[in-house]
């Protein structure tokens, strides 16, 4: 998955087809449907049928922006379910810093909001709204994010089919 996930948060949903194969972005997609994110794993395989017109490029990246926004929450929920889906951490190299402690939760700095992130054509909105983490402490990850497709939705001014 580091790969086009990587080549996309650098440069764009249009991107990712330089430099990975399908084969590649079918198992990048096949890794997020794995973590549950459902959306995000759609999204990426409709990048291996060149299914990202350079018009539409702009609402794809938003998109695909905005549905991550929940990968490393649900990244920590399935290694915290199913920790032996996992390579074991290899030990540091000699010198190095101590190999971390997986039995504590990281410490990534706050904690994702526990909402759902709707992710719209020009905006993000948690269904918690001022209650939500994001606003009050800066927190940017949230535990769900799905796709806005309600029609009639002012941040969504090309309907309800944007991202597709």
């Amino acid at each position: 998955m580091a790969k086009p996930h990587g080549r996309i948060m650098n440069a764009g949903t249009s991107a990712v087809g330089d430099t990975c194969t399908a084969e590649e972005i079918l198992r990048a997609a096949d890794a997020f449907d794995y973590l549950g994110l459902a959306e995000l794993a759609d999204l990426t395989r409709r990048l291996v049928h060149g299914d990202v017109r350079t018009a539409r490029e702009q609402q794809h990246n938003r998109a695909f922006y905005g549905l991550e926004l929940a990968l490393h929450p649900a990244f920590e929920h399935r290694y915290e379910t199913a920790p032996d889906d996992f390579d074991p951490v290899s030990p540091p190299p000699r010198g190095s810093q101590s190999q971390p402690d997986r039995t504590q939760p990281p410490d990534h700095g706050p904690v994702a909001c526990p909402g759902t992130i709707t992710v719209h054509e020009l905006d993000n909105t948690c269904i918690l709204g001022t209650g939500c983490a994001r606003l009050t402490q800066g927190v940017i990850e949230h535990e769900r994010a799905i796709l806005h497709r309600d029609a009639g939705c002012e941040l969504c001014p090309s309907g309800p089919e944007w991202a597709r």
